[in-house]
C-alpha cells in the first residue's frame, strides 16, 4: 500500500471521528464562525501519524507541531513548520489551512513556494547522516459544499473558486466528507488534501 492509499484509508478514519465528535451536543464555534484551524489540523495530523505507524507502515511514526525552520537571514528563526511527521522511512512536511474563502486556497500555495525554498533546504541539510527517508509535502484544508470539494481534484473552476496553479502539481489530490449535504442547514463539509514528492518540489 503506497502513501497515498495509507492517508486515505488514515483520513477516512479520522473523518469518521471528526463527524461523531460534532455530533455529541458541544458546539466547537459561535455564531457563523467556522471551525479553527487547530482543530481540522489535529485530525489531519492524527491521519498522517496513523498512515506512518504500524500496521500501515513498518515503524512508528514521530511528530513535531510548530516546528521553527531556520530562515535565510542570519539563522533567525523566520519559518515554521505546522507538522513535521516521520518514520524511519519517510518524512511528511505539513501545512494547513481553512479553507473558508478562495484566498486560502493561495494561501496554502504561497505556503508550497515557503516548503521549496529555505524549508526544503534545512530538511535536507538536518536529514544527511541520518535515515534516508523520503520526503512528502502534505497540505490540508476543508470546504463547505461538494463542488468546491470537486474543484480540489478537479481543477477545474467553479463558483469563483478554483485551484492556484502551484497546487495543480501535487503528485495526488483527495478529498473525503466529513458530513453530506442534507438541505437547509446542512451545506455539506469535506477534507481537501494535496501530496507532493518532495524530492521533486525542491530539485
Amino acid at each position: 500500500m503506497d502513501l497515498k492509499q495509507r492517508l486515505r484509508k488514515a483520513l477516512t478514519i479520522t473523518t469518521r471521528e471528526f463527524k461523531i465528535a460534532l455530533d455529541q451536543g458541544f458546539e466547537p464555534t459561535t455564531g457563523n464562525k467556522v471551525y479553527p484551524e487547530r482543530m481540522v489540523s489535529y485530525y489531519y495530523i492524527r491521519a498522517i501519524a496513523m498512515a506512518l505507524s504500524p500496521p500501515m507502515a513498518l515503524s512508528p511514526a514521530n511528530v513535531f507541531l510548530e516546528l521553527p525552520a531556520t530562515g535565510t537571514r542570519g539563522g533567525k528563526q523566520d519559518n515554521h513548520i505546522d507538522a513535521l511527521v516521520f518514520n524511519h522511512d519517510v518524512v511528511v512536511v505539513a501545512e494547513f489551512k481553512v479553507g473558508w474563502a478562495p484566498s486560502h486556497w493561495d494561501a496554502l500555495a504561497r505556503n508550497l513556494k515557503r516548503l521549496r525554498g529555505p524549508i526544503a533546504k534545512e530538511i535536507r541539510k538536518k536529514s544527511k547522516g541520518g535515515p534516508q527517508r523520503r520526503p512528502f509535502i502534505f497540505l490540508g484544508s476543508d470546504c463547505w459544499y461538494p463542488e468546491k470539494a470537486k474543484v480540489w481534484t478537479s481543477g477545474m473552476q467553479s463558483g469563483g473558486w478554483s485551484l492556484p496553479k502551484p497546487m495543480l502539481a501535487a503528485h495526488h489530490r483527495d478529498y473525503l466528507c466529513v458530513y453530506p449535504d442534507k438541505g437547509k442547514g446542512y451545506d455539506g463539509y469535506y477534507f481537501t488534501w494535496a501530496v507532493f514528492d518532495f524530492d521533486e518540489m525542491s530539485a
